[in-house]
């Protein structure tokens, strides 16, 4: 089946619900990434990136939020793709796809929690210990991140927050 990655819209948001009760069932709300996006961080729909189906069904979707941690960011997940869509490639392409959008609206960096063997083809590392606190507990080897433009980066210290403005 081909897909079409496109920015999120506000008629996708149901379908996005659906899309990750199905890939990670009612534990996601469990998630220290879910306290980072409670405590005020800004869903950026622009940034976003979901996957229709060629009937228009939402199959995956790339959220991106906006965060801060010293200096601003960008804070990526959920990643979630339709259960029958995965192993297709189709969480990478969505990935690949959120960071151009966020280099081309000139952004410092984006960070995640994830696994460093699955978003290292995209380029992210493992953040330095104790650069960047997580609202809850967090294994250090998947704290990552991935510098948007040269020095993005420098200044980000400290803990992950709702953006200033």
């Amino acid at each position: 089946m081909a897909t079409t990655l496109t920015a999120e819209k506000p008629e996708h948001a149901d379908a996005i619900e659906r899309v990750l009760a199905r890939a990670f069932g009612p534990g996601r709300y469990a998630k220290t990434s879910e306290r980072v996006r409670e405590r005020g961080a800004v869903l950026e729909h622009a940034l976003t990136r979901v996957a229709l189906s060629d009937s228009g069904d939402v199959v995956g979707v790339c959220r991106i939020w906006r965060v801060e941690a010293g200096a601003p960011l960008y804070f990526l997940g959920p990643l979630a793709v339709d259960p029958v869509e995965q192993s297709a490639g189709l969480g990478l392409a969505l990935v690949r796809e959120a960071v151009a959008a966020c280099r081309a609206s000139d952004g410092n960096g984006v960070i995640l929690v994830g696994a460093e063997r699955y978003f290292r083809p995209v380029g992210f590392s493992v953040v330095p210990a104790g650069k960047v606190i997580l609202p809850g507990p967090v294994d250090p080897a998947r704290l990552l991140w991935l510098q948007l433009r040269p020095g993005g980066l420098d200044k980000v210290q400290g803990e992950l927050l709702a953006p200033k403005s």
